[in-house]
């Protein structure tokens, strides 16, 4: 099975930038304090000499014991030994979200063969004036053609979108209180790597709009 992993971030239709029509929702606490989301633009491309890529950022959740929060690249589908690496490359990243006043978890796009980081990266974006304007960490990297965003429509409404809650519904699997789902299950959960297989044929076969090509409203 490819390499795969899911990240729960917040809602927004085009996730290039906050605005008065395009707002973070069901985001966090810290979303729902501030109205703020680093996720608003992990589907604004970053122009660079050889390539565009998108820089995409997830809230990593820790506990009590842990002093470096990160993302257990071992846990990722045929990673296993990737226990001293800081990054692993060719990995499908599932970006999902709940939408405003639902409670049902969809994906709302995918990038393709990107890289992951163990810990968060960041990255300085300097204005004309030579100063530091903004401040974007990012835990994952793709080049622009290899991510989609999918239309808000299909989304919330095609059943190839769903994506399961552990403990509800009676699914055994799918995201619990991190934003972080590894999809691997260390039970083999028959079911968990069914869904896992489909999900992989529904990003590759997709053939659908990509929001990224469209201008925002």
């Amino acid at each position: 099975m490819k390499p795969i992993i899911f990240a729960r971030i917040a809602d927004m239709e085009y996730y290039r930038g906050i605005t008065d029509n395009d707002k973070p929702h069901n985001g966090g606490s810290y979303v729902h304090e501030t109205g703020k989301a680093h996720e608003c633009y992990n589907f604004a491309p970053v122009d660079s000499d050889e390539n565009d890529y998108c820089l995409g950022f997830v809230m990593l959740i820790g506990n009590s014991k842990e002093t470096d929060i990160q993302i257990r690249l071992e846990n990722i589908i045929g990673c296993s030994a990737c226990k001293k690496e800081n990054a692993i490359e060719g990995v499908t990243v599932v970006w999902c979200a709940t939408p405003e006043n639902s409670q049902n978890t969809r994906v709302v796009g995918f990038y393709k063969n990107a890289t992951v980081y163990r810990y968060p990266q960041q990255v300085e974006f300097i204005d004309e004036n030579g100063e530091v304007s903004y401040l974007q960490q990012f835990n994952f990297i793709a080049k622009k053609e290899e991510c989609v965003l999918i239309p808000r429509h299909d989304r919330y409404t095609r059943s190839e979108w769903y994506i399961p809650l552990s403990g509800k519904h009676g699914y055994t699997f799918g995201f619990g209180r991190s934003h972080i789902w590894y999809a691997n299950s260390e039970k083999k959960n028959r079911a968990e790597q069914e869904f896992v297989e489909r999900m992989i044929k529904s990003i590759d076969n997709y053939n659908g709009k990509n929001l990224m090509n469209e201008e925002v409203k």
